[in-house]
């Protein structure tokens, strides 16, 4: 896999060698468009970092540019339910959501009902997203560069600058979550105050360490905090 030239609906570890990075990619945050965009293919996929410590040398995995995309828990648990509602990205995904989703009359429903379940939890697309970032020994964030789906166009031009590449490179949209019929793409609309604090609580990690509320009004402190942070 570190050798391997793939094409753009391939994986491959080789674009981590060639620009000495680690981009961690969480489902439901853009993660075809960045890995397509900055190396031509699905790089690796939606491997965590505790793999990614294991695949690269100690040397390798410590000077390596380590870098992710992040989202706000109620809205990336609403986009995934709809993109597995809508038959996911691939036979997998269109069969866990037939047999784990469609007793669920609506969004609300599946998670005051369904999301505590740990088949769910445990699903790739509803799995914490601290699970993907943090080092498994010391539960800390094992990142260089946390980058916000909310702000994911100047984020994306901090990565580019990072890895030295052409600043007029785009970030190119794919796989995009389409609406459902009858239901429109608006999480704050999709909840319940029960549904919300069921979120709160299953996703309570993802919320200290990454700073976000309900809302997104917390997007311009998560913004200053990392200025802080990279600044000591």
């Amino acid at each position: 896999m570190r050798n391997y030239n793939a094409s753009e609906d391939e994986y491959s570890f080789k674009p981590f060698d060639q620009h000495r990075c680690i981009f961690v990619h969480i489902p439901k945050i853009a993660g075809i468009s960045i890995s397509r965009s900055l190396f031509g293919n699905l790089s690796g996929g939606h491997s965590r970092i505790e793999e990614y410590q294991i695949l690269f040398s100690k040397e390798d995995f410590d000077r390596y540019f380590k870098f992710t995309f992040v989202r706000n828990p109620w809205s990336r648990l609403f986009s995934a339910y709809t993109f597995l509602c809508n038959g996911g990205f691939n036979a997998k995904d269109e069969k866990w959501a037939a047999e784990n989703l469609a007793a669920y009359k609506d969004f609300n429903d599946f998670v005051i009902r369904g999301l505590r379940k740990p088949s769910t939890m445990q699903y790739v697309h509803f799995a914490p997203q601290s699970n993907f970032l943090c080092d498994p020994c010391s539960r800390e964030l094992a990142m260089d560069f946390v980058g916000f789906f909310e702000n994911i166009e100047d984020d994306f031009d901090i990565v580019k600058r990072e890895l030295s590449l052409d600043p007029n490179l785009s970030l190119r949209h794919y796989n995009k979550t389409k609406a459902r019929a009858g239901c429109p793409l608006n999480y704050k609309t999709s909840y319940s105050n029960e549904g919300i604090e069921i979120v709160s609580e299953l996703y309570r990690r993802d919320i200290e360490l990454l700073g976000y509320n309900f809302d997104n009004s917390s997007l311009e402190s998560q913004l200053a905090q990392r200025v802080a942070s990279t600044n000591k």
